[in-house]
């Protein structure tokens, strides 16, 4: 079968399943875009004929210009479904893209009676609803009006649905999506390439991370991310030196975290960029605790798939995200580190103390972690999901 996988933000994770169908002797185009900004899997397949990966070029995203975001979107599609026309799949797996993008793509499937997967990963009309409002409610209930009628569309024109979570199946249920075209297959981190490393190491070596307590924000920093929350903590605990905040993230995500901060210069906050793959693990090595943040009214549309990494790398998390959301759902269940509300630094401070006065919890909430990475992350079981589906709506 020739598979395309469609993962706007170049994530580790679809790479690896791609990678993963491709050993099971399909053929996969995997398409991508730098692009996209955030942190990106590493594309280095060569050895590996039956995967050919695609970087889909273009300006990097407006993300702040809502106008110029649109019109960059709108065209990012046009030139997917060009990789599309030049390659003819036998089916499609889209997701982590662009609702403009989603629908050519989605569109371009039922014009050439190609099978497709719409892999719902966030509600994108809700969420530019809840940050556009921000801005102006009523330009908030028309992006969402607009974005919407094309996100439910697209949703019922594809062939199957892979939700991430649950969460979203009241939404779907709203808009008429008929049950039997949904799955749930949860995100998961990259287990074989995220190991259990020393705390110290080279890289925490080199950035003078190893004689602190370490709480480490790595990833995409925007505005549903929470960044007031990791401002706040990290100032309430400026006094205590035996705690350093990491925070590893892109040059947006850094200028708007140094907005929270109305430009002060914290001694216990350490900027990196974002990591490439190879360093990645060691980074996530080299903290104490990793740190999760969501703004509350995000947690109805989106689940920080970031936190997997931290349960492969096995260290215990702070989950600043709403109780219901997946996230926190799973981290309470598997006793995986401490979930606190959204928002309230205050808690975020006492969680963090916490770990860091109780190395017996912090280690046993790593292993927790660690433990639920191994039985729900393996690759092998993923697939078989992916591949079932694909093989039905193929044969149908």
């Amino acid at each position: 079968m020739r598979i395309a996988v469609h993962d706007y933000a170049g994530f580790p994770f679809p790479l690896e399943l791609s990678s993963e169908l491709s050993k099971r002797g399909h053929t996969v185009l995997h398409l991508f875009s730098e692009a996209s900004g955030g942190p990106k899997a590493s594309f280095d397949e060569s050895n590996n004929q039956k995967l050919q990966i695609a970087n889909i070029h273009g300006d990097s995203v407006e993300k702040d210009n809502f106008l110029k975001r649109w019109i960059q979107e709108r065209r990012y599609g046009t030139l997917a479904i060009k990789e599309l026309d030049r390659w003819q799949p036998d089916v499609i797996i889209s997701g982590n893209s662009p609702l403009e993008a989603q629908k050519e793509i989605i569109r371009w499937a039922g014009n050439h009676a190609v099978p497709s997967v719409f892999w719902l990963h966030d509600l994108l009309s809700i969420a530019a609803r809840s940050v556009i409002s921000g801005i102006s409610r009523t330009l908030g209930r028309l992006v969402y009006y607009y974005l919407n009628q094309i996100e439910i569309n697209a949703l019922l024109r594809a062939d199957h649905i892979v939700s991430i979570t649950d969460d979203f199946i009241p939404f779907l249920n709203q808009w008429n999506i008929a049950p039997l075209k949904v799955s749930v297959i949860p995100n998961w981190g990259p287990i074989e390439q995220i190991p259990v490393l020393p705390r110290n190491n080279q890289f925490s070596d080199h950035h003078g991370l190893y004689d602190r307590f370490v709480v480490l924000y790595s990833g995409t920093l925007g505005k549903k991310q929470g960044i007031q929350l990791i401002a706040d903590t990290a100032t309430g605990l400026i006094d205590d030196n035996e705690i350093l905040f990491v925070v590893a993230t892109d040059v947006r995500g850094h200028r708007l975290l140094n907005d929270q901060l109305a430009g002060k210069a914290l001694s216990n906050l350490v900027r990196l960029p974002l990591q490439p793959s190879h360093l990645y693990p060691f980074l996530l090595a080299s903290s104490d605790i990793t740190l999760v943040t969501m703004e509350a009214s995000a947690g109805a549309y989106c689940v920080p798939s970031k936190l997997w990494s931290a349960y492969c790398a096995q260290k215990a998390s702070v989950v600043a995200v709403d109780k219901l959301n997946l996230c926190a759902r799973i981290t309470e269940d598997t006793r995986a580190g401490i979930v606190v509300p959204p928002g309230s630094a205050d808690e975020c401070i006492s969680a963090i103390r916490k770990l860091k006065m109780d190395s017996p919890l912090r280690i046993n909430m790593g292993k927790n972690a660690r433990g639920y990475a191994e039985r729900h992350f393996p690759i092998s079981r993923i697939a078989d999901s992916f591949e079932a589906i694909l093989h039905r709506i193929a044969v149908n």
